[in-house]
């Protein structure tokens, strides 16, 4: 009686043996395990990740902290053209800019006592008459005279007009000479120490020259 009511419980099912019941229970076992270790694991990366982070943003701020030094500039010479140029250069478009005070601090201690005795501005004593004008242009030209022991004399091409529509421009070289002086940090500085005016001797005698010519 008790085989049959067996049979027709489990009709139709097959019977497990109890290796098969072993083998199941192992296989339970391993995927819990394989998944209590995922999840032990994933913090750990986490952390991995967070102190890779924390160590690449250190880097950067430490070499942001850490650039590398510029090397000196090189000690002011008249005999590097690209020095020369340089400040000749700065000079000019400070002036062409209106920014006189910036070319005034470009001037040697004699330059700017000469003009403090004069009772002129550099405007009134680099342009004269020109000093109301519009400056339309102002450029070093190649004429270079290094004869006179530490200066450097170098021809300025100047353009002025009083014209609205700049039709009448006036044309006028100015002589720029630049020396060697030391700042109030005792560093040597290319500075501008003496100029010929626009409407100055020097640019009378030319004009005369050319019109006899």
């Amino acid at each position: 009686m008790s085989a049959e009511i067996l049979n027709q419980l489990f009709r139709g099912r097959p019977m497990r043996t109890i290796f098969e019941d072993t083998s199941l229970t192992a296989e339970m076992e391993e995927s819990r395990t394989r998944g209590n270790e995922r999840k032990s694991t994933l913090p750990i990366l986490w952390l991995v990740a967070l102190l890779f982070l924390v160590g690449t943003w250190g880097i950067y701020r430490w070499a942001d902290s850490h650039r590398a030094v510029e090397p000196p500039a090189p000690p002011a010479s008249l005999e590097d053209d690209l020095q020369t140029s340089k400040a000749i250069n700065k000079f000019n478009f400070s002036i062409l800019d209106g920014k006189w005070a910036e070319a005034e601090e470009m001037l040697s201690t004699a330059a700017k006592e000469k003009l403090k005795s004069e009772n002129k501005n550099l405007a009134e004593s680099l342009l004269g008459k020109f000093k109301d004008y519009k400056i339309v242009g102002g450029e070093m030209t190649q004429s270079i005279d290094r004869s006179i022991p530490n200066e450097l004399r170098i021809d300025c091409l100047y353009k002025f007009s009083n014209d609205p529509s700049l039709y009448k421009i006036e044309q006028r070289i100015i002589s720029v000479v630049l020396v060697i002086e030391k700042d109030n940090l005792n560093i040597d500085r290319i500075k501008i120490d003496k100029w010929t005016g626009a409407d100055s001797v020097e640019q009378k005698e030319e004009s005369k020259t050319a019109v006899s010519n």
